[in-house]
């Protein structure tokens, strides 16, 4: 047996997942990633699964649309008078002038904008309101005394039209005669109020700007004479150069202080040289002065005469005369002296040096201190001065506000001025006099086909929003999108196949020619191609929750393995809630897998052969209360290791992940592991949670398969049904003897 895992090239996962195939064919295809959003095909998949309940849905929209609509058309309808109104100038005319001033297209459109917004002032509203004309209407019995303002604002329109000198007065109520009385005065009021401003409100207006204009004026010569003061206090050359000799400086000495500490650093490395006890290595002037010296010069001629004496000696009397020892003696002495006078030189000489550098360590330390203080002034100074300068732009940019704002009064004084001489600042007329509407503005009948499409739009998207926040694994897409495992096929519901099938646990045997039993047939090719053969000998059936229909897969699986001419052992290895032995009719449950695990019996005692030839089933004997650790021990290898060598292929049949570590367990010993996820039952995050717990044990998962899949409009096997029913002819099953196809469900 072997138990390496196979390598992501030998993952050849066939699913269904490219669409409905040829009943009786698997189909080939490379699972799709994880995730991706839903294209237009997911939506359009949707809605035909769901056309039942779009058409319920857009029905009962539709019908409140089309009742709303007879409703508002019968009872409250709106009926819409317009008046109109021109606009030709805001300008007075000029002497001698019959055609009065142009009127340039921008100013006209502004002007438009403006007398549209003022129609609607409340002055003008409250106006026409206390007309008799109005208060005569049904709409204005019919609106609440305090609300009246807020409706006639709201039902009222004043829309500027471009490109001419007009503005439309429009409004809509639900009496026929009301909109045009109700227009019509609202413009006459609105004539009254043009003119009445024209005559009062301007001169008030230049009262209230010439005062404005005379403080601005005094606003701005008191700061002018504030700047004046203040640039007496800056120093010269900020305000005409914009710039001071302070910067410079202290940049300077900014540059000083750098030098200062670098030196000053230098000669206390060097004091610190020269201040330890060997000292520095001499230069060669250094070594220079020292034989230089008075007394060195005179031990070096005695050194050297005495040299040339022990050498006439030594060829005169030989090495061991009394002459020659004491001529050595001497020698010996005289060069003591002379190194003894070196050094004592050589220690003059440092310490002098020393002396000196400490002396300018002192002097560039004083310096330095001179120079930060001067650069602590520097900083006080310049902090001042930048202080002084942005107080001055300050005092710049309000007065350059000052004078813009100055600017904009006089240009506003002068246009009230024109108008107060003009009396009348717009020339505007009553165009067109409001007529009684003759048909109603709304409903239109095209609202109709439009509230019909949208109530369509509704229900498909509710459809749709019913669909997504469904976050069950449902389809093959839904496996192969949302979870990052193959699929090994999809097993309908037997409740929607053709052929009635009494036990689904034992489909394949019991109903070989219908839809399921097909589909645990190609689930049996799809496996096959999924790795080689030798790395495939066992492998363990499990789910992520309880009826799951994991049993049932494995029962079927394995049925289908053994028809293929493969010796197949199907072991119960759910210890807590075993099932195999009531699926095959075993005679009794006494003696199985759990007696073998503590060593009472053999695989060979234990195992019961089935009817079907091929296949051998174990099943879980005694329950006991430690199932994880019966699983985890060596019994349960050597069982694995004896079972791989008799058979084909084993089958565990395992307790659900989610509830159990049996199946974690059993997956780290077999092969591989197959995860059965029910549609509809399952959610995504259930199964991703599931594939995760596998996965964090090391576990191989050869694939998913998608269980008890439902058949729906639009959906997975609506039309693969029918196909595989219309393919399979009763000449088929009559041709080699076996009985004729029973007839199909109603």
């Amino acid at each position: 047996m072997s138990t390496m895992p196979v390598t992501t090239s030998e993952r050849i996962t066939l699913p269904w997942a490219a669409g409905p195939a040829a009943a009786g064919l698997p189909a080939v295809a490379v699972s799709a990633p994880a995730g991706g959003g839903t294209s237009i095909g997911d939506v359009l998949a949707i809605m035909r699964r769901r056309l039942v309940s779009i058409i319920l849905m857009w029905l009962c929209f539709g019908s409140i649309v089309t009742g709303a609509f007879f409703l508002i058309y019968r009872y409250f309808p709106i009926w819409t008078a317009e008046g109109w109104i021109e606009v030709r100038s805001d300008k007075p005319k000029q002497l001698g002038d019959i055609r009065g001033p142009a009127f340039i297209k921008d100013e006209a459109d502004t002007l438009l904008r403006t007398q549209a917004i003022f129609v609607k002032l409340p002055t003008v509203l409250q106006a026409a309101l206390r007309t008799p004309e109005v208060k005569s209407t049904s709409w204005y019995s019919w609106v609440d005394p305090d609300e009246r303002f807020t409706k006639l604002d709201e039902d009222l329109g004043s829309t500027p039209m471009r490109g001419t000198n007009f503005i439309k007065v429009a409004m809509g109520a639900h009496w026929q005669k009301d909109p045009r009385v109700i227009v019509n005065k609202v413009i006459d009021a609105y004539l009254d109020e043009v003119q009445n401003r024209a005559k009062t409100r301007y001169r008030a207006e230049l009262e209230t700007y010439k005062k404005e204009q005379d403080n601005i004026t005094q606003q701005i010569n008191a700061k002018r004479t504030d700047r004046n003061k203040f640039i007496a206090t800056l120093p010269a050359g900020v305000v005409s150069n914009n710039q001071s000799l302070i910067g410079p400086q202290m940049m300077l000495t900014i540059e000083q202080i750098s030098q200062f500490e670098l030196f000053t650093n230098q000669l206390e490395q060097l004091v610190k040289i020269y201040s330890a006890s060997e000292g520095p290595a001499l230069s060669p002037d250094d070594k220079q002065l020292v034989e230089e010296s008075s007394t060195v010069s005179r031990l070096v001629d005695q050194e050297s005469s005495l040299e040339l004496n022990i050498a006439a000696l030594m060829g005169k009397f030989g090495p061991n005369h009394a002459q020659v020892r004491d001529a050595q003696a001497g020698l010996d002495a005289v060069r003591a002296k002379l190194n003894e006078e070196r050094v004592r030189r050589i220690a003059d000489i440092q310490n002098w040096k020393r002396d000196q550098a400490l002396t300018q360590y002192h002097e560039y330390q004083y310096a330095l201190m001179q120079a930060r203080e001067k650069l602590a002034d520097y900083e006080a100074q310049q902090s001042d001065l930048d202080r002084k300068i942005a107080e001055f732009e300050r005092i710049n940019e309000d007065l350059v506000l000052l004078r813009i704002i100055e600017e904009r009064v006089n240009d506003y004084v002068r246009e009230i001025e024109r108008a107060t001489r003009e009396q009348q600042a717009v020339d505007v007329r009553k165009a067109q006099e409001p007529i009684d509407p003759i048909e109603r503005t709304w409903p239109r009948w095209y609202v109709l086909p439009i509230g019909l499409g949208l109530a369509l739009l509704l229900a498909c998207g509710v459809a749709v929003l019913l669909e997504l926040v469904d976050t069950s694994v449902r389809t093959p897409q839904d496996v192969v999108r949302h979870l990052t495992t193959p699929l090994l096929g999809t097993v309908p519901d037997s409740d929607d196949d053709e052929i009635e099938i009494q036990r689904v646990e034992t489909a394949v045997r019991d109903a070989p020619h219908s839809m399921v039993a097909e589909a645990f047939r190609q689930i049996r090719a799809n496996l096959q191609f999924s790795a080689p053969a030798d790395r495939q000998r066992s492998l363990v059936i499990t789910s992520p929750r309880p009826e799951d229909g994991k049993t049932t897969v494995a029962s079927n699986l394995a049925v289908s393995l053994a028809q293929a001419a493969r010796r197949i052992l199907l072991v119960d290895a759910n210890l807590r809630r075993p099932a195999i032995h009531r699926i095959f009719a075993v005679a009794n449950n006494g003696k199985g897998l759990s007696n073998i695990l503590i060593d009472q019996a053999t695989l060979e005692e234990c195992r019961h052969r089935t009817d079907l030839p091929n296949l051998d089933v174990l099943t879980t004997g005694p329950l006991p209360p430690n199932p994880a650790e019966l699983l985890n021990g060596d019994a349960f290898r050597k069982l694995l290791e004896e079972a791989t060598s008799k058979y084909d292929q084993v089958i565990f049949d395992a307790p659900p992940v989610l509830l159990a570590s049996d199946a974690l367990i059993l997956a780290t010993l077999v092969d591989g592991a197959v995860l059965v996820c029910r549609a509809r039952e399952n959610s995504r995050g259930i199964a991703q949670r599931a594939l995760t717990l596998l996965a964090r044990v090391n576990a191989h998962v050869f694939g998913a398969i998608l269980n008890a899949a439902q058949v729906r409009r639009g959906g997975y096997f609506r039309e693969q049904l029918r196909t595989f029913y219309d393919y399979q002819t009763n000449e088929r099953f009559e041709g080699d003897g076996r009985a004729a196809l029973p007839p199909a469900k109603p």
